[in-house]
Order: structure tokens, then sequence, then C-alpha cells
């Protein structure tokens, strides 16, 4: 009886090892999943705070950005209007100077038709006080105009590279070379002959030009600005190439249609009928045409 007894209090003590040893395993598994738990928490929790930190250093460095494009933009604004300015200011000194001496200007601009015209009218008590007026304006203008060229260069050009400034140097003087070439054929030149045909053909005993100075005035400019921008055919045909949006073989394969299409611009843009004075501007579209082939063959090969 007493070995039952001692060998049921073993198995008892045994058993309650058991419990005891699988107690401590529970709790040391509990232990280990809440410090899992945390661990996770506290990895999720600085997660965030990286991912926080991180959009809050990314809208950091796109507001910086933003700031930096708005002062660039304000600086270069700041910039253009001073630029600017200046050729305001030397369009205003050149037409208060020159008005003491509007008639000699006047003078000057009719002369090629004093044998075309005999005398010009104005038909309303202050036209030839704004003729003289508009005379000085116009010649403050195209002596203003080179001084806003040359500022739009130096706003320009510190961002260019060094081979893109020698090319737009080349632009800017062919363009103001060849507009006063222009403007400067077609109203010393064409623009008398044409007057005279257009006076000589049409007029007679009951019909005689009686010619206001004030609609001259505006359509000798509009005539003379018509052929200073046609005259820019060669930056035209060089631009493009240049830019690769068309190739000199088609331009050389499109030479008649240039041809057909120079006669039909001075058809269009000469006051008078005649063939004539047609042919003296298509003649030198053509020639330009050429020459602008010729300039981008060389820029091709300059490259």
């Amino acid at each position: 009886m007493m070995d039952e007894q001692k060998e049921e209090g073993k198995k008892e003590e045994e058993k309650k090892e058991v419990k005891e040893q699988e107690k401590e395993r529970e709790n040391k598994e509990r232990k280990f999943e809440g410090k899992k738990e945390r661990d996770e928490n506290k990895e999720k929790y600085e997660n965030k705070e990286k991912g926080e930190s991180k959009q809050e250093s990314k809208q950091i460095e796109e507001e910086s950005a933003q700031e930096l494009t708005r002062e660039t933009i304000i600086e270069h604004l700041e910039e253009l209007r001073h630029r600017l300015i200046y050729p305001i200011v030397t369009f205003i000194l050149v037409f208060i100077i020159s008005m003491p001496f509007s008639k000699l200007l006047l003078h000057v601009f009719l002369s090629p038709f004093e044998g075309v015209v005999s005398r010009f009218i104005f038909t309303k008590p202050f036209e030839s006080f704004w003729v003289h007026i508009k005379i000085c304006a116009y010649f403050a203008f195209f002596v203003a105009v080179p001084f806003l060229l040359w500022q739009m260069w130096l706003f320009v050009s510190p961002a260019l590279y060094p081979n893109e400034r020698k090319l737009a140097k080349a632009v800017i003087l062919s363009i103001i070379t060849l507009f006063i070439i222009g403007t400067s054929f077609g109203y010393f030149i064409i623009l008398p002959h044409a007057l005279s045909f257009l006076i000589n053909s049409f007029s007679y005993d009951n019909i005689q030009p009686f010619i206001s100075i004030s609609d001259f005035l505006s359509f000798a400019l509009k005539f003379s600005l018509a052929f200073g921008f046609s005259f820019q055919t060669p930056v035209v045909v060089v631009m493009l190439t240049k830019m690769g949006l068309v190739e000199i073989g088609i331009l050389k394969k499109f030479r008649p249609y240039a041809i057909v299409s120079a006669f039909v611009i001075a058809a269009i843009i000469t006051p008078t009928p005649d063939a004539l004075t047609q042919t003296a501007l298509a003649i030198p579209l053509i020639i330009l045409w050429e020459l602008g082939i010729f300039a981008s063959k060389i820029i091709n090969k300059l490259r």
C-alpha cells in the first residue's frame, strides 16, 4: 500500500511539474508574441515617421524649387523691363528732337516723288499737323528698332551656347540688313515707278490726281514694310534647314514652285498691274530664295 501511495504521489508531482513547465512555456510564448507585436508596432511607427519625414522633405524641396523658379522668373522679368526701357527712351528722345526738323524729314520722305506728283494735298484741318507728327514717329521708330534688337540680344545671349551665339548674331545682322535693303528698294525704286504708272496711265483731262498726304504716307509705309518683310526670305530658308524642318534637296526640287510663288507675291504686294513692276519685285525674291539655299549649303558644310 505504501509503495502504491508513493508511486501515485510521484505521478502527481510529475503531472504538476509538466503543468508548470507548460505554463512557463505558454508565458514565454506570450512574452515573445507580445515583444514581437511591440517590435512590429515600433517598426510600423518608425516606417510611418520615415514616410512622413520623406513626404515633408519632398514638400520642402518642391516648395524651395517653386520659390527658386518664381525668383528666377521675377529676375528675368525685371531684366526684360530694364532692357525695354532703353529703346522706349530712345524712341521718345528721337521723336522729341526730330519735331523741329519735321518739315525737313517730310521733304526727304517725298523727294523720290518730285517728278511724279506735282503736289500733295490735305483735306482736313489737322491732317497736315498729324502728318508731321507721323513722320517724326516713323523716323524715331526706325532709329529705335536697332536698339530694341540689341537689348533683346543682350537679354537672350547669356542663355545660349557659343555656337548658338554666333548663329544668332548672324541671323540678327541679316534680318536688319535685309530689312533696310528691302524697305529702301521698295520705297526709292519700286514705288516711284509704280506711282508714275498709275498716275500717267489712268489720269486725263477730266480725272486729275489730288493725292492726300496722309493717305500716301500710310500707303508708302505699308508698301515699304511689305518689301522689308519679303526680303527676309534667305533668313527663313536658312532657319528651316538649320532646324531640320526642310532639306536642301527638297528646296531645290521646289524651285519651279518658288519662282511662280515669287510672281504671285509680287502681284499681290505691288499696287500696279503692269508686268515691269511685278517683275522688279519677283526677280529679287527669286535671287533671295537662291541665296538662302546657298547659305544653307555653306552652314551645313561648316558643321
